[in-house]
């Protein structure tokens, strides 16, 4: 929801509010038997009686919903009890201010029949009247508004997979890109390769994990990272073995799951852009693996004979699809130097 569609249904919601408590009150005249009504209308005596408590109201709902739930609901306890703490304190002194220092004396209006009451049921009444209801309230809301937030993030991450994979097979894994090892392949059977049926079965791992693991948001960490050989070890027949890429796995593979091809367009970006012809200076793929997460990191010297300017398409696409599923879980750094580009991407396990 749009934020100003958001504060109107906000303002509607307490204007809705205060008339359910003030036109009975107007109406039927409930405060006759013990206010004066003091020199002012009627009619604004109770309005601005019923508007002083609402405040009241407000704030208490806001305060939680805004403060007092996220702080407990994210089990920050002495956040959540501080700001309880502060809104109890509030609520009998804002009640005490606006009672017997503007109801009043402005207004005639005694909430009281017998003057002041005593401090500890004036407390006590105050926050049962006030902060016990609109507490309950505000803590719904939070909770409602939190559920809303994640289905609608859900509905978008979603969406957003659908077009990732889309531009990804439009743009990287293209027919073009299968033509070509499929020729390389039949160069290879032709031959009588003993590379070719590897070649065929790295070919149809590749395909398979793009149309069948990557439906699920999460895939096993040990499945993209053959995806990621299976792709290089292709790139590299179809070079017809100029081209010189290091890829390095270091520590230990288990149950780790990761966004399905999450990784794949820093790859294609860095043949696609990269040297790989220069056995001095290779393209350098590190992924490191710990308990609390991963670091990806990628090098190429940069081809600067390549033309080509739409290299940004394929990492906006990735670091958005990163913004939604590790929004907090994530840390990508692009180094665009004179010779080289570099791509270091952490990732903390979610």
């Amino acid at each position: 929801m749009k934020k100003k569609y958001r504060i109107g249904l906000h303002v509607l919601v307490w204007i809705l509010v205060f008339l359910n408590d003030f036109l009975p009150k107007y109406l039927n005249n409930n405060f006759r038997s013990y206010s004066n009504h003091g020199s002012s209308p009627l009619f604004l005596n109770y309005f601005l009686i019923c508007l002083g408590y609402l405040a009241s109201g407000m704030v208490s709902f806001y305060t939680t919903a805004n403060l007092i739930a996220p702080s407990f609901l994210s089990k920050k306890w002495l956040k959540g009890l501080l700001f309880t703490f502060l809104l109890i304190v509030f609520i009998p002194s804002y009640r005490y201010l606006i009672e017997f220092h503007f109801f009043l004396p402005y207004l005639g209006f005694n909430n009281y029949y017998n003057g002041k009451p005593e401090i500890t049921w004036y407390i006590q009444n105050s926050i049962l009247y006030t902060f016990y209801s609109y507490f309950i309230y505000g803590f719904l809301y939070f909770i409602v508004t939190e559920w809303y937030n994640n289905y609608r993030k859900q509905k978008e991450l979603e969406k957003e997979k659908i077009t990732a994979e889309l531009a990804f097979l439009k743009s990287q894994i293209n027919p073009h890109f299968l033509f070509n090892t499929l020729n390389d392949i039949y160069a290879l059977t032709y031959r009588k390769s003993d590379e070719a049926p590897s070649a065929v079965l790295k070919l149809s791992d590749l395909l398979r994990y793009m149309l069948k693991e990557s439906d699920d948001k999460f895939a096993d960490l040990k499945k993209e990272i053959d995806y990621l050989k299976n792709v290089i070890d292709l790139f590299q027949i179809g070079q017809k073995g100029t081209a010189h890429i290091q890829f390095d796995v270091e520590g230990e593979v288990n149950k780790q799951q990761i966004a399905p091809l999450i990784l794949i367009n820093f790859v294609e970006n860095a043949f696609k852009h990269g040297v790989i012809d220069n056995p001095s200076h290779p393209i350098q793929i590190k992924i490191s693996i710990d308990l609390n997460g991963m670091d990806f990191l990628i090098s190429n010297q940069k081809n600067q004979d390549y033309k080509d300017k739409t290299v940004g398409i394929g990492l906006s696409n990735v670091k958005r699809r990163l913004e939604l599923i590790y929004p907090d879980q994530h840390w990508l750094e692009i180094k665009d130097e004179t010779d080289t580009f570099t791509v270091e991407l952490k990732i903390k396990w979610i």
